[in-house]
């Protein structure tokens, strides 16, 4: 880390983060303005950004590894995009249930199980259906 007061308490960048909230608030309007043009219909999308935050504050991963991936090679997050998980010589970990990136770029499948919990259950509650 080159400027701590760049990154959050999770060792993320602030930068980064308050582009991908930015992006959501623009979605959240557009959102907001199909469903005052179409009221009948059920709008929702997969909130991304805030399904991974979920995980990263979840508590349910060894924080010694939050940012480090399970397979690679390099670097403070085991990551280097010359020799990339699968490569001659990059090693695996020996338990990705600890961890919440697989290579860097990809989670773990724990992780996305937690994701995809927290998006279905978002998703679900959206979703008003009538019996006929």
């Amino acid at each position: 880390m080159k400027d701590p007061k760049a990154y959050d308490d999770k060792g993320c960048l602030k930068h980064l983060n308050k582009f991908a909230m930015d992006h959501n608030n623009q979605l959240q309007e557009a959102i907001a303005s199909l469903r005052k043009e179409f009221p009948n219909v059920v709008i929702t999308y997969g909130d991304y950004y805030n399904a991974f935050q979920y995980v990263l504050r979840s508590g349910r991963f060894d924080k010694s590894v939050t940012l480090r991936s399970c397979c690679g090679i390099g670097g403070a997050y085991n990551y280097g995009g010359k020799r990339p998980c699968g490569a001659l010589g990059v090693p695996v970990c020996s338990n990705p249930d600890r961890f919440i990136s697989w290579d860097g770029v990809h989670l773990t499948q724990r992780a996305y199980r937690f994701m995809s919990k927290f998006l279905n259950k978002k998703i679900l509650s959206e979703i008003k259906c009538n019996r006929v």
